[in-house]
């Protein structure tokens, strides 16, 4: 049975916003809060493993090209977007040439276009001088607009969005989070709808648009953000319900409507990038702290989407005191992921670089390591 407001006593509206109020407090603020800290001194950096490399020292919000050559990412949280070609290391900016009030997002459509979240010149929130000029506006409200691959301006898309939108890599289906936030807490909207991009005439536009889940499926107690269709055949949906249990990783099944918690961890866990073979998604974690109120030690793990909950770390970068990992982002091949240097205490998002995981020389290193093992001999009594 699905509660409205009503249902809520005065006291329980209270309670409740109460509660909400300390995890966005948190949220927006990047979770610095007492917790544990590394026990390790100096950066990661410093001591990288040999599967992960250093890709750049800036940049932001990270997504794959279609053929896993080519990485799009931001300058800042809300800044100018780029491209990056992996070969060479060439990089250009794909939104200098035309006035903005800059981007919170950038995703590779399957067309080769880009889908972009940012703020819009009718935002009441909007500076009114472009990001090139060095003013930008309010990440928290945002719309969606599309990005030709032809050298052309962006070009609203008349929907509203929080944080980061979700693409088909089999068409032009996107998913996006309609959200009131943080003006109300208890009672905002937060509501996932689809919907598909067309083209007429060079024009785009949103048709077909369809509302798939919303807070009310969560008693109230969750904020929603969409993350990515899950692969092969995206029929399901896959994004956060962040403050439900502490912050859980869900599925929406795109045909019943059918809602499915994968994470089932009452600490704080957050969707990001999905496994091209459907069978595993790399979560935000927050390591070995269960409060209810995160307090911004994370890494990335590696969730299973089996139904089991059963994870595994992928990056152990709270170990030093200050740092963390964020933002990852799996190649469509399968064999790369990229993610960003969190710093602790700074936005949340923030990242002060991007790094490159190579999933088979970890699988190799793995190999290697067990195979010394078995071979090492035992120890005389």
């Amino acid at each position: 049975m699905k509660l409205g407001r009503a249902a809520f006593p005065e006291r329980a509206r209270f309670g409740l916003s109460l509660c909400l109020t300390l995890f966005l407090v948190a949220f927006l603020s990047g979770c610095d809060r007492a917790g544990p800290m590394g026990f390790r001194s100096g950066s990661p950096l410093g001591d990288l493993p040999p599967w992960i490399i250093s890709l750049q020292d800036f940049g932001v919000r990270p997504d794959w090209s279609g053929d896993s050559a080519r990485l799009v990412y931001l300058d800042a949280l809300v800044g100018n977007v780029f491209e990056v070609e992996l070969a060479t290391g060439s990089r250009r900016s794909l939104t200098a040439h035309f006035p903005h009030h800059g981007f919170t997002r950038a995703r590779y459509l399957a067309n080769g276009a880009l889908l972009l979240c940012g703020p819009g010149s009718a935002n009441p929130y909007s500076e009114g001088v472009d990001a090139a000029a060095g003013a930008v506006g309010d990440r928290w409200h945002t719309e969606l607009f599309y990005l030709p691959s032809d050298g052309g301006a962006a070009q609203p898309l008349d929907e509203p969005c929080f944080e980061g939108p979700a693409v088909s890599r089999l068409g032009m289906t996107i998913a996006w989070t309609r959200s009131d936030y943080p003006e109300e807490l208890l009672f905002a909207r937060s509501e996932i709808w689809t919907g598909r991009i067309a083209l007429e005439d060079g024009r785009a536009r949103i048709v077909d648009r369809r509302r798939r889940v919303g807070r009310e499926d969560f008693y109230y107690l969750a904020f929603l953000e969409t993350q990515d269709f899950r692969p092969p055949d995206d029929s399901e949906l896959l994004f956060s319900a962040y403050a439900y249990k502490g912050g859980e990783v869900m599925g929406v099944d795109l045909n019943t409507g059918a809602l499915t918690n994968y994470s089932q961890d009452w600490g704080y866990d957050e969707a990001e990038g999905v496994f091209p073979d459907g069978e595993s998604i790399a979560i935000e974690r927050e390591a070995n702290t269960y409060t209810a109120v995160p307090v911004g030690d994370i890494d990335i793990w590696q969730l299973s989407l089996d139904g089991t909950a059963a994870v595994r770390r992928l990056t152990n970068f709270t170990d030093y005191a200050g740092y963390g990992a964020n933002n990852p982002v799996i190649s469509p091949d399968g064999k790369k992921m990229v993610f960003g240097l969190r710093i602790k205490g700074g936005d949340h998002g923030n990242a002060d670089g991007m790094l490159l995981y190579d999933f088979e020389a970890a699988r190799q290193a793995r190999s290697e390591t067990q195979t010394a093992a078995a071979a090492k001999p035992l120890s005389s009594p």
